[in-house]
């Protein structure tokens, strides 16, 4: 409801919750030195800026987690000197983890489950967003991460079974990056090609989330058409990474093309690359590119 006050500042945040299951959905808080309190990642809207990027920006730049906008919380709208600051908050899912250092404006990031993030949280206006009521709908949400094995050098230099060859330095480097990078969005499912240089592309993160890695033939070079089908299939609905090769991923794409999705990017597949696509709990939504990360040494 309009106040008849000017709006004098505009300004957006995001409720960032990770995890499949409703009874472990967890939420990120934020604590703020200057104010002493425990709220949800938010800030001012800079000029050029769609509230949406407003909220994505503030939620990395607060919490490191880079994370899509699955649809809209609530408005808070409160006078402040001179007019009204209104504050829009998205639903948002992460997808990646670029590193977070604590500063003057937030010195704390916790993930919490709702329950105790709801008694944590300083603002009666942000525990009342996080009731059960309003968690049904984002809860549905989930993201896939199609994963490009990390470096694994020359094939044709290579005198053994072409399964088992190994990364190199530089793949180990990137998949302790994507270890860096994916450890935090609430992975739940790990499946691989049974390559050797596939599982360790992911061996580093199944090991600091503490999940198992899944053998799937839909995965492995060669791949048939139909196997990555089923396995799209079967994954839908659930956070999971998928490691494969460069023939299988293109092929993955096209059958997430012709089921409808948007593609927000560029056809590109990289090793150490990642291809994030969005689950509303129907069916698959948009899907764009992550780059290979950056690693030490790289």
């Amino acid at each position: 409801m309009s106040t008849g006050r000017p709006i004098v500042v505009s300004a957006a945040g995001g409720i960032l919750i990770r995890g499949d299951d409703p009874g472990e959905i967890e939420v990120a808080v934020v604590h703020r030195p200057r104010y002493d309190d425990w709220t949800l990642p938010k800030g001012k809207q800079d000029p050029g800026e769609t509230i949406e990027m407003t909220a994505t920006r503030e939620v990395v730049e607060e919490t490191g987690f880079a994370a899509r906008v699955i649809g809209h919380a609530a408005t808070n709208r409160y006078r402040i000197d001179g007019g009204d600051k209104q504050v829009e908050y998205f639903w948002m899912r992460p997808y990646r983890f670029d590193g977070f250092q604590p500063n003057n404006e937030v010195d704390q990031v916790v993930w919490l489950p709702i329950e105790t993030a709801r008694a944590a949280l300083t603002y009666q206006f942000d525990r009342r967003m996080l009731s059960n009521g309003n968690l049904a709908g984002p809860v549905r949400h989930t993201t896939l991460h199609i994963v490009r094995h990390a470096a694994a050098g020359d094939r044709t230099k290579w005198e053994g079974d072409d399964a088992e060859r190994p990364l190199t330095e530089k793949g180990e480097r990137q998949a302790r990056a994507i270890a860096d990078a994916l450890e935090g969005v609430g992975i739940t499912r790990i499946l691989s090609s049974y390559y050797l240089r596939c599982r360790q592309t992911v061996a580093p993160l199944a090991e600091r989330i503490g999940r198992k890695v899944e053998h799937h033939d839909a995965l492995r070079e060669g791949a048939s058409p139909r196997l990555i089908a089923e396995l799209l299939d079967e994954v839908a609905g659930s956070t999971v990474v998928l490691c494969s090769h460069g023939d299988v991923i293109p092929e993955m794409l096209r059958r997430l093309q012709w089921m409808g999705v948007r593609f927000l990017s560029p056809a590109a597949c990289q090793k150490a690359s990642t291809w994030v696509v969005s689950h509303d709990g129907e069916e698959y939504r948009e899907a764009f590119y992550v780059e290979p990360p950056v690693s030490d040494g790289a």
